[in-house]
């Protein structure tokens, strides 16, 4: 498929779901005239806050990205719960053992929180002071109180975290060693992990291509990601019919892959026409695993505009339930603002029948869906 010829639904669909899934394209720009400086504005005032205790509530936030981050592994989770608790020397240690001894997962987990470890150390403080003043329009009182509890203990837990790196003792050419064997082997989620640090693409792709033709959902997403970024960045359009299918058996199991499949019909894929009625279909059942991308995308794609307005309320509102319930990990904050503006906006002016048939979906959403959508994202 010719680059010059490609579609404009097709086009809108990798502007669009890139910008969803928080992927962006980087080109090389003409440098610009120097902008005049921009008058200084009057500092925010200092917004007072009563910080509650969310040391337990953190811990959860934690054990959830955690979780998710050693996903498929088989991790055993009371080495997810020192991680979450900021001693990742005892978690690495037992790690070492089960990976010395030929666990390939345990490889695998050892290379991801190495790189977690890379994160921890390069990490700053949040201006917790700066982030409050600029939440403090967006959330209500007893929301931000909580916030400034987290913000606390995210500070004390980030130089734990830090402290437990620093004495882990990481056997990097063992751990390379090892995963490389695993590869050689044809191991698919090692060659799925080994992928993310090939720095040709070729070798990338047939890493996720070996993973991928034995059904690995993980390398089918990161093949179907890969192929739009490529695509998005106007490097090639070779593959471009594969990514729909890929993002569909993906989804099977990836509730992540399953929201991707929705925007991508939703918008026009690889020459198919826009589909939003179909597509409604996986972006709904994404939101009742609980994924926060759904609710996200829920908002901002056509397949969510097919829903009427009692059910966005609803829907909103079950993903603030997850949140508050510690559901989307670190994301904790963000995720706060998000479902605070978006219900704001969606509640204002409504009338009461509106808000009582929402409530009333709600109910009934959580009653069906929200130990499911716990079990899915690790918070149950």
């Amino acid at each position: 498929m010719n680059r010059n010829n490609r579609s404009a639904p097709t086009a809108r669909l990798f502007g669009g779901l890139l910008a969803v899934c928080g992927i962006t394209a980087s080109a090389i720009e003409a440098p610009k005239p120097a902008a005049p400086e921009p008058a200084t504005a009057p500092p925010a005032a200092k917004v007072e806050v009563t910080p509650t205790d969310e040391t337990a509530f953190y811990e959860r936030l934690q054990f959830v990205t955690h979780k998710r981050m050693l996903t498929g592994l088989g991790v055993k989770e009371e080495v997810i719960r020192t991680l979450a608790s900021g001693a990742p020397d005892a978690a690495i240690g037992d790690l070492n053992t089960q990976s010395a001894a030929g666990d390939r997962n345990a490889t695998i987990a050892l290379v991801r929180i190495q790189h977690w470890c890379s994160r921890v150390a390069q990490t700053r403080p949040t201006d917790a002071q700066a982030q409050l003043t600029r939440l403090s329009s967006v959330l209500p009182p007893e929301r931000l109180a909580r916030v400034a509890g987290v913000f606390v203990a995210e500070r004390a837990y980030q130089e734990r975290a830090r402290q437990g790196c620093n004495r882990s003792a990481f056997d990097y050419n063992g751990i390379e060693s090892r995963l490389r064997t695993a590869v050689q082997a044809g191991d698919p989620a090692s060659a799925t992990e080994m992928a993310q640090f090939a720095r040709d693409p070729a070798q990338r792709e047939a890493l996720l291509q070996q993973a991928a033709d034995k059904s690995f959902a993980p390398a089918q997403y990161a093949l179907a990601t890969n192929r739009l970024v490529a695509v998005q960045r106007g490097l090639t359009t070779e593959n471009v019919s594969s990514i729909r299918l890929l993002l569909k058996q993906a989804g099977r199991t990836l509730s992540r892959a399953k929201v991707d499949l929705a925007n991508c019909m939703a918008l026009g894929c690889d020459g198919h026409p826009a589909d939003a009625p179909s597509a409604a279909a996986f972006g709904v059942d994404a939101a009742r695993d609980g994924e926060p991308m759904a609710f996200l995308s829920m908002m901002r794609m056509p397949w969510g505009m097919r829903l009427t307005r009692p059910q966005l309320i609803a829907w909103q509102s079950f993903g603030e339930r997850l949140n508050e319930a510690g559901c989307t990990g670190d994301g904790y904050v963000q995720n706060a603002a998000f479902y605070s503006q978006t219900l704001s906006a969606l509640q204002n002016k409504q009338p009461p029948k509106v808000l009582g048939d929402a409530k009333a979906q709600l109910d009934s959403l959580w009653k069906d869906n929200a130990e499911r959508a716990k079990r899915e994202q690790g918070c149950n």
